[in-house]
């Protein structure tokens, strides 16, 4: 794995006068090249990425001079097995999917002016999140959604966790933020509806069904929107920090981060095939091909593409199923521009990653 190393320091204007270690993960050699002009903070510099590629900026940041240059070796200690066996609960539960709530919350949540990571509306929008997971939840009594405040900046990741009778976690995430790379503007309009609103969508609406059908998990499920993603995966490196330091086991980690843009007409999704696990990968196939019943693929991004990196860097086994292939992905995304219309005012793509949500918790909490 080749990476790059650049440490950056925040400009007087700069929430935080301090020092910023910036590292670009790769899984194919070359792919990065250095880049000639450092920025003077971390905005500026997210900014000036995403303008260098319509993905992701592929980069990890980290204020606490952390170095995410090559992922740990599995550390999970009881692992279930990748077996199918609950084939009545998990049909009667996606047939539950509803496509006119997945549109709702997707245009509910790309409503703010921007996400944001440093914006008072981006702080907004995860506070609203997480009364809406609140009030999905109340009333089981195992169930409890927290804030989690990150040292570093504002805006905080939302956690929702239905607790099982052992520790050992299942985690359902995907980012809350949103940016746009054509405007350097802090509250630059940034609706962020494929990137990331339809993932928290999808994640909204896998509580739902459970909720509402008194899921009670045999293991522990956090659902997680994380944070400042497109400035370096800073939210989802915080969790799945504590999550190591705590010696969390973590049975498995789905990320869902983009899910309603059908750029690859011939497939219905991919899995993201390096720099995640692959047994997981392929319990994920085994999935589709059960549950779901439409074509896939595999593909790779070459990069710490999303949140799932975060996972796979503390040895936690992690997969990311995305809407379509890399080079086919929505062109709309970290611009003004990502909004419903480019996904034909509907929410039809999401339903299958929903209903793979579903899927993965059921049949890997056993």
């Amino acid at each position: 794995m080749k990476f790059f190393l650049y440490i950056l320091f925040f400009s007087t204007q700069a929430l935080f006068a301090r020092p910023v270690t910036i590292t670009r993960p790769a899984s194919t050699p070359n792919r990065f090249h250095s880049i000639n002009s450092i920025q003077s903070d971390l905005s500026e510099f997210a900014l000036a990425q995403h303008r260098k590629s319509p993905r992701c900026g592929g980069f990890v940041a980290s204020f606490e001079g952390e170095v995410f240059d090559s992922p740990s070796p599995a550390i999970s200690g009881a692992f279930l097995s990748y077996s199918i066996g609950r084939r009545d609960l998990v049909k009667t539960l996606i047939k539950q999917v509803s496509e006119p709530r997945l549109l709702s919350n997707i245009a509910w949540f790309s409503s703010y002016q921007t996400r944001f990571y440093l914006s008072e509306t981006g702080i907004k929008a995860m506070r609203d999140l997480q009364l809406k997971w609140a009030q999905l939840v109340q009333h089981l009594n195992f169930a409890t959604v927290e804030l989690f405040q990150h040292k570093a900046f504002k805006q905080p990741s939302v956690i929702l966790t239905l607790q099982g009778s052992t520790n050992d976690v299942i985690v359902v995430g995907g980012h809350g933020d949103s940016i746009n790379k054509d405007d350097n503007q802090i509250n630059a309009n940034s609706p962020g509806a494929d990137d990331n609103a339809s993932g928290i969508s999808v994640i909204t609406e896998v509580i739902q069904i459970l909720a509402q059908n008194d899921f009670r998990p045999k293991n522990t499920i956090k659902f997680m929107a994380y944070a400042a993603e497109e400035v370096g995966l800073l939210g989802s490196m915080d969790i799945s920090g504590r999550f190591a330091d705590q010696a969390v086991n973590v049975l498995g980690v789905i990320q869902f981060d983009g899910t309603n843009f059908h750029g690859s007409r011939d497939l219905a999704m991919v899995l993201i095939q390096d720099l995640t696990n692959q047994a997981q990968n392929k319990f994920l196939g085994s999935l589709i091909d059960t549950y779901l019943r439409v074509p896939w693929r595999y593909d790779v991004c070459g990069y710490a593409c999303s949140d799932s990196y975060s996972w796979t860097y503390r040895g936690f086994p992690a997969s990311f199923p995305a809407e379509a292939r890399i080079k086919e992905e929505n062109s709309h995304i970290h611009t003004a521009k990502d909004s419903l219309d480019v996904s034909g005012n509907s929410a039809s793509h999401s339903v299958n990653f929903a209903k793979l949500g579903l899927a993965y918790v059921v049949e890997l909490d056993k």
